[in-house]
């Protein structure tokens, strides 16, 4: 606290009042204007701010698209899941196409590619799952 001793507030308007009067007018109140310009937009902003971007989030609404009634039989279940499957299935193929489209134009070989897949998969145990009879895909 020792270099607050001297200091005062009444000292310090007064200072501040001798500089104001030793130079020209509008050699200090141009920055003085500037500086409580800045000020003042700054706390302008600070008010503003809570006003402005008050988005408050909704949850989006969940539409079910089917609904299922109780009494639905095993056959009818898998059924519907067979469908859904064979979709699934068409868009894979779709995807796997353009996959290999993209590969060919890359300069790679996909046929081979295709068949190393296909042998990793066999190593591993995966078996492809049979399909029901009379299903259409």
């Amino acid at each position: 606290m020792g270099m607050l001793k001297d200091a005062s507030v009444s000292g310090g308007f007064g200072d501040l009042v001798a500089v104001f009067r030793q130079s020209e007018p509008g050699e200090r109140l141009l920055p003085a204007a500037m500086a409580i310009a800045c000020t003042s937009f700054i706390l302008f902003l600070f008010w503003l701010d809570p006003q402005v971007n008050t988005y408050t989030y909704v949850p989006q609404e969940v539409i079910y698209v089917e609904n299922w009634t109780n009494d639905r039989t095993d056959e009818e279940i898998l059924q519907d899941r067979w469908e859904i499957q064979c979709l699934k299935d068409e868009l894979e193929t779709k995807r796997r196409e353009a996959v290999k489209s993209l590969g060919r134009m890359s300069g790679m070989d996909v046929d081979q590619i295709e068949r190393d897949a296909i042998a990793e998969r066999l190593a591993r145990g995966e078996v492809e799952v049979e399909r029901p009879a009379g299903l259409q895909c």
